[in-house]
């Protein structure tokens, strides 16, 4: 076995463990006494030249590992005793504030505590990051819905209290890392940028498609994106930079592989800095990186260990994205379906014509459609019927409402740019209102856990039967 399928199997292993220890209860000290009976097997088949075992002690091993790096994460709440009460507490707001149609959302970290606590406040009174306040209100323990573990979603962020329109009062400013404060700084000037000359729904559509910043958009809009399947394009999401690396390669016909590149790279590094580098789009970047990588190097066996690498670093970093991270595993999964399916789809459609990289922009949709839908249909219970039509007649002016979205910053001339990108973002939102109206847009389909797994197969089983035929073409017209 090659040196990167053994990598790959690692990092799948790991996986593997964090995924087990999320559903299951296991001690601590079985993990402990199941790592070194990994470790002792694998030493002996490595001395006795048990190649097989070696490699199954190995898996197994890292497997533990998965298991004891989720446990470690674990912790209990700081404020268990604290739940119920009222409570006046002084510290920052650590996250960019999270602004939505009638609140926001504040991450706030009260001194001389190490975990978050999640305020819900009115849109009265302006909050940014860094700010050291002082809230009064009453603690409460994160309730779970119905088919949704909240307590999980929010401890993901390091969040294991709420705090509901309390009484908040900014003490001081520019507390925190000037760093990170002067990327959420240009964010927002950027936001304020674009609302001089656009207006709503339309700026918040630019926002959301510049930069996933989509929390203000009416909810008609949003209920409009998912009927028709093109809510990834207002997504922070490495399929949603994929699409425009992607278009961005017509670019290589006229100015060269190489300028198509360095342009797809200043775009994904716009985009970390547009929107505050935060943790979901610094992962976006990364599995944008990772796929233009791969369009241009054309070696499947190339990006694999590159792949299972960010994701690897992804969930040593934070384990618990992998179970309670919906984006993560749409991410991942999308970028996944993107890097196989696309060049087996590309080559069995190799002769079909493909004016403006339409057909290039279709069939990276289909692959992030297949290889994402069991998520969807397993977390959404959504299934788009009109999702490939809408993505044709969308995604070929993503990119051009982003350059020109971007050029709306430049001083003089940035009206001109936002006049001309407000048609475009009237075009895109009437396509996704008429077709959401039809009755049979989006069908209502739920799946249960082994449905999921079925489909799962499912894919990979549509994976190896397109590349059996992909290899087989050749022989076939000769």
């Amino acid at each position: 076995m090659s040196k990167s399928k053994i990598f790959t199997g690692v990092a799948i292993s790991f996986a593997a463990g964090i995924f087990t220890a999320s559903k299951f209860s296991i001690s601590g000290q079985a993990v402990y006494i199941f790592i070194g009976v990994c470790v002792l097997v694998f030493a002996l088949a490595f001395v006795s030249q048990y190649k097989t075992s070696a490699l199954a002690a190995l898996f197994l091993f890292c497997a533990g590992l998965g298991v004891l790096r989720l446990q470690v994460s674990q912790i209990p709440s700081q404020y268990v005793n604290l739940y119920g009460e009222k409570q006046s507490l002084e510290g920052y707001i650590v996250e960019d504030v999270d602004m939505r149609t009638d609140k926001q959302l504040i991450t706030f970290k009260p001194k001389g505590y190490n975990q978050n606590i999640l305020i819900t406040t009115t849109l009265g009174q302006k909050f940014f990051y860094g700010d050291w306040i002082v809230a009064e209100g009453k603690l409460n323990e994160p309730k779970n819905f119905e088919d949704f573990d909240y307590q999980k979603y929010l401890e993901r962020f390091n969040v294991y209290a709420v705090m509901s329109y309390p009484k908040a009062l900014i003490l001081k400013n520019h507390r925190l890392n000037p760093v990170n404060e002067f990327l959420l700084q240009i964010k927002s000037a950027f936001a304020k940028r674009i609302s001089q000359f656009i207006k709503e729904p339309q700026a918040s559509l630019l926002m959301g498609i510049l930069i996933g910043a989509r929390k203000t958009l009416p909810q008609s809009v949003m209920d409009n994106f998912n009927n028709t399947g093109v809510s990834h394009v207002i997504a922070i999401s490495g399929y949603n930079i994929s699409v425009i690396i992607k278009a961005l390669e017509s670019l290589a016909k006229l100015f060269g592989r190489r300028v198509s590149f360095w342009l797809s790279v200043i775009f994904i590094f716009g985009f970390v800095i547009l929107s505050g580098a935060s943790a979901s789009v610094i992962r976006a970047a990364v599995m944008g990186a990772l796929l233009l990588v791969a369009f241009n190097i054309g070696r499947q066996y190339s990006i694999t260990p590159a792949l299972f690498f960010a994701a690897l670093a992804m969930l040593v970093i934070n384990p618990k994205i992998l179970f309670w991270d919906i984006g993560f595993q749409l991410s991942f999964a999308a970028t996944f379906g993107i890097v196989y399916f696309s060049p087996l789809l590309d080559s069995l459609t190799s002769r079909w014509p493909n004016p403006i990289q339409i057909k290039s922009i279709l069939l990276t949709t289909m692959a992030a459609i297949v290889s994402t839908l069991p998520l969807i249909l397993f977390y959404f219970g959504r299934l788009s019927v009109v999702a490939p039509l809408v993505n044709i007649l969308i995604l070929p002016f993503v990119p051009l409402t982003m350059l020109l979205g971007f050029l709306t910053v430049l001083p003089v001339v940035g009206a001109g740019f936002a006049f001309l990108v407000n048609f475009l973002l009237l075009y895109i939102l009437h396509v996704t209102e008429i077709f959401s109206a039809f009755k049979f847009s989006s069908l209502e389909v739920k799946i249960s856990s082994w449905v999921f797994l079925a489909l799962v197969l499912g894919v990979f089983g549509l994976y190896f039967g397109l590349k059996r035929l992909a290899g087989a073409r050749p022989s076939q017209g000769s």
